[in-house]
């Protein structure tokens, strides 16, 4: 079921515009990140979560948790690339979870021309009721936190239908699967 529901979900994402591979491990991350871009250390953003999830030895970048406040916006704005982890994904749309988290900043998703979500297949879901009964389930007590829905790179059309991309957000939108099933891994 799950190779099916992670076929699926690439199919969408591709589909909206956007482009996501599977790999095997965190290292692979990083090096289809260098294969895919090759940016400067200052136009690379991500966030404090992905800081402390993962594994990102010599991948040339900037926390934004390292950034005073007040500097933050205009380094977003300059980025090319902004990475974040994600809260699920969504077969049945080709969609990214977002939940909103202290150290990962709304705008390290809606500011720089590219938006890379890195994820791992555990948090892939048939639909998004199902996911949303998981996050629900993680916030009994309290209020639950805001939630952006991504499915793609930012577009928009006029009235004659022309389809423009990057308008009000990301250029570029990727998404990149740790396979956690996978045996190699």
């Amino acid at each position: 079921m799950e190779n099916k529901l992670l076929s699926l979900f690439q199919s969408r994402v591709q589909d909206s515009g956007g482009w996501c591979e599977v790999v095997v491990s965190q290292e692979k991350v990083f090096s289809t990140l260098r294969e895919k871009y090759a940016f400067d250390k200052d136009k690379v953003v991500l966030s404090g979560r992905v800081t402390r999830e993962l594994n990102i030895t010599g991948f040339p970048c900037i926390d934004i948790d390292t950034v005073k406040t007040g500097e933050r916006r205009e380094l977003l704005v300059n980025a090319k690339l902004g990475l974040t982890l994600c809260d699920g994904l969504i077969a049945e749309t080709g969609t990214v979870v977002l939940l909103n988290h202290p150290s990962e900043t709304r705008e390290l998703s809606l500011l720089p021309e590219c938006h890379v979500v890195i994820a791992v297949s555990g948090q892939l879901y048939e639909s998004l009721d199902v996911c949303f009964s998981k996050i629900k389930n993680m916030y009994t007590s309290g209020s639950m936190p805001s939630i952006t829905l991504v499915s793609g790179p930012s577009k928009t059309a006029d009235i004659e239908k022309t389809i423009v991309v990057g308008v009000h957000g990301p250029r570029e939108f990727g998404v990149i699967i740790i396979d956690e099933n996978d045996p190699v891994s």
